[in-house]
């Protein structure tokens, strides 16, 4: 066994990961209704005014504003009823002077009126129309390309589609839309102790769970997770389950990657790129590895559940979403109060798992083999490198998981 080379912070590997991993540049294009979350590859140009035609934006009656100038509760101005039309409807004639027509919301506008007087300020007699409160031009009326004009950009490449952006693309009668594609990512757990889920447990075996929290986590940062079955800890196997992983756009390998598993993903990664840091100083997580295969970024994570899963965190999420062309991750961060007193491991940048409760902020990690440090924590607090100790009481920012 071979000890790390040299151990770099936190922020020189996420500037490394940053240099060295790039967008995905395959598009394809889908239906909108699958479209919420993508990223578009294109410029949304409006091909026409939206709304198409001016319309009524509250029931009422179209009127010529001029015919209603002076108009009170005791002088109404009394208005020929000429038809009513309904949202999808078309009114051939024409409004003219004393004349008025009743509107439904979202209804054209019909020729000859320029107002819509709304419903409360009138009183209907047999075919006559009192109205009792004057309107301006323009009064009650969305004009034609009041939301979108003809030749505007509505949405630009690299933009995220929202539930409302999807809505304005069907507004603008796009029924499908070019995105990037999801990336793929393998996830190849490595360890002779490791077993498949559903596989009998003999002594000192253990099932694999980073796999699927890995997957889950990618998933949920807009990449396509391939999960590979279990890798032994075999200088071949892991050969060859690199060689297969360079078909997806990155790779991650769990377990392995520590100076006690042999250095076999080290020196895999090492015969065919480049290793570009093994070994951080952070807790959990020392052990993490950055590689670079035939331009494949290449993750080994730690072996132990709450070290893999908190280090996919701090440095595999910024990867994902770089590949997916998301926007970085701004996770939720909130203040609190420490429960109790905390004594820091020094010489590395710790990240402490907590629960939050009414404003105070207890430790829930137990220790690097513990899934549900992370299954049944909050969030976590950074504790700095050179912190000896968090007292009971003092403030910290608590950064919320998913």
């Amino acid at each position: 066994m071979r000890p790390f080379k040299r151990l770099i912070s936190r922020e020189e590997a996420l500037a490394i990961i940053s240099a060295n991993v790039r967008r995905v540049d395959r598009v394809e294009r889908i239906p909108i209704e699958a479209s919420e979350g993508r990223v578009l590859a294109e410029d949304i140009i409006a091909d026409f005014n939206v709304p198409p035609f001016s319309r009524a934006a509250m029931d009422g009656y179209a009127v010529r504003a001029e015919d209603t100038y002076g108009a009170s509760t005791y002088t109404p101005k009394r208005l020929r009823l000429i038809g009513r039309q309904n949202a999808g409807e078309w009114f051939e004639g024409e409004v003219g002077k004393g004349e008025c027509l009743e509107v439904a919301t979202g209804s054209p506008v019909p020729r000859g009126s320029d107002a819509v007087v709304p419903m409360e300020y009138i009183v209907l007699e047999g075919g006559v129309v009192e109205v009792r409160r004057p309107v301006h031009p323009g009064a009650n009326i969305s004009p034609e390309g009041e939301d979108i004009k003809r030749g505007e950009t509505v949405m630009r490449l690299g933009e995220v589609l929202t539930p409302g952006k999807v809505g304005a693309l069907a507004a603008l009668g796009r029924g499908s839309v070019l995105v990037y594609s999801k990336p793929s990512v393998a996830v190849i757990p490595t360890g002779s102790e490791v077993r498949p889920l559903g596989s009998p447990l003999e002594r000192g075996q253990v099932y694999d769970t980073n796999s699927y929290t890995l997957s889950a986590l990618i998933s949920a940062h807009g990449c396509i997770p391939k999960r590979f079955q279990v890798i032994p800890d075999e200088p071949e196997a892991i050969r060859a389950a690199l060689r297969m992983g360079l078909s997806q756009d990155l790779i991650v390998f769990t377990g392995g990657s520590s100076v006690g598993a042999r250095d076999l993903l080290v020196d895999a990664v090492e015969e065919v790129g480049r290793v570009l840091f093994h070994g951080v100083q952070v807790k959990p997580g020392k052990p993490t590895l950055f590689g670079i295969v035939e331009d494949k970024p290449v993750f080994g994570m730690p072996g132990y559940p709450t070290s893999c899963l908190s280090n996919a965190y701090i440095f595999l999420i910024p990867a994902l979403r770089t590949l997916a062309g998301l926007p970085p991750y701004k996770p939720r961060m909130v203040e609190g109060r420490m429960a109790e007193r905390v004594v820091a491991s020094t010489g590395r940048e710790q990240f402490l798992t907590v629960r939050v409760r009414d404003g105070l902020v207890y430790p829930a990690f137990k220790e690097s083999g513990a899934i549900t440090s992370m299954a049944h924590a909050d969030g976590y607090i950074i504790i700095p490198i050179n912190a000896d100790v968090i007292e009971e009481g003092e403030e910290v920012m608590v950064t919320l998981l998913e």
